[in-house]
C-alpha cells in the first residue's frame, strides 16, 4: 500500500490518521524558526511542540537543532499521536524526539518544575462548534477550533513553561493575530519577530508567523509572499524553506 504523506528531503511524513495533514502553515512556522544553539557542558535543552498531529513541526527541529536538544510533541489525538510516534521512530533524529498523548493544561501541571527553552505550535485557530457526526469531519474540526485550547489558554501554559530566556513561536491567520499578541503582553510575553505571509502579489494578508519572548527587544518585521501570479512558489519561499522541500 502506498504511504500518504509528504516526502521531505530528510524524511518523510505520513499524515493518514492525522485530521491535519502537513499542510503550508507548519512548512514555513517550520522553516522560520531559528534554534538556539546549545553549550554541550549543560543539560540538554527541551523543546515542546504543542498540537504535534504527525509530528512534522518536531522532526522539522529535530532537523535543524543541536545534537544535545531533547523534543517533545503533545496531542489531545490518540491516533495522531500514534503517526506522529512512527514518523519520529523512522526519521533520522529519532533519538531526540518522543510524543504524549496528553492535553496543554494536563502537560503543564505536570511539568510545573521543567522549562523549555523553545515552544512551538501550529494552534487552533477559530470558535466553531462540531456540526458533524462524521468521525473525521469532527476530529478535523476539533483540530482547528479554539475549543478545547483557547489562545488565551494556550498562551497562559505557555508563559508557565516557557524558559526566561525562551521563545515561543506560532502561526496564525492574519484577522486574529491582534487580539493574541495584545493578550500575550498583558501576561509578559513580548513580540520579537513578525513574518506576515501572503498567498499571491496583491492580496490580503494570510498568515501570521510570530515569536514571543519575556524579554523585551525591538521588533523584526518581515513579510513574504508564497505564490507568483502564475500560481508558483515564489523565490522567497523557496529561499525559507529549501532545507526541506524536496525539490527546492
Amino acid at each position: 500500500m502506498k504511504r500518504q504523506g509528504f516526502q521531505f528531503k530528510q524524511f518523510f511524513v505520513e499524515h493518514q490518521d492525522c485530521a491535519m495533514k502537513v499542510g503550508t502553515d507548519s512548512i514555513m512556522l517550520g522553516s522560520w524558526v531559528t534554534c538556539p544553539t546549545c553549550n554541550n557542558d549543560i543539560a540538554p535543552q527541551q523543546f515542546l511542540d504543542i498540537g504535534t498531529g504527525s509530528g512534522l513541526l518536531a522532526i522539522m527541529l529535530a532537523q535543524k537543532s543541536p545534537a544535545h536538544t531533547c523534543i517533545t510533541g503533545i496531542d489531545i489525538d490518540s491516533d495522531a499521536i500514534g503517526q506522529a510516534k512512527r514518523n519520529m521512530a523512522d526519521c533520522p533524529w529519532s533519538e531526540k524526539l518522543d510524543a504524549q498523548q496528553t492535553s496543554l493544561q494536563s502537560f503543564q501541571k505536570r511539568k510545573v518544575e521543567q522549562k523549555f527553552t523553545l515552544i512551538i505550535s501550529n494552534p487552533p485557530y477559530f470558535n466553531s462548534p462540531i456540526l458533524s457526526e462524521e468521525k473525521h469531519t469532527q476530529k478535523r474540526v476539533q483540530a482547528r477550533q479554539t475549543s478545547e485550547l483557547t489562545h488565551q489558554s494556550l498562551l497562559n501554559n505557555v508563559a508557565q513553561l516557557l524558559a526566561d530566556n525562551g521563545m515561543f513561536y506560532c502561526v496564525l491567520p492574519s484577522d486574529v493575530c491582534e487580539a493574541f499578541i495584545d493578550y500575550a503582553n498583558t501576561i509578559g510575553l513580548q513580540l520579537i519577530k513578525q513574518l506576515t505571509a501572503y498567498s499571491k502579489p496583491n492580496t490580503p494578508a494570510l498568515r501570521e508567523l510570530l515569536a514571543f519572548g519575556f524579554e523585551a527587544r525591538a521588533l523584526c518585521t518581515d513579510s513574504l509572499t508564497i505564490y507568483t501570479e502564475n500560481h508558483q512558489y515564489s523565490a522567497d519561499y523557496k529561499a525559507l524553506c529549501k532545507d526541506y522541500y524536496l525539490n527546492f
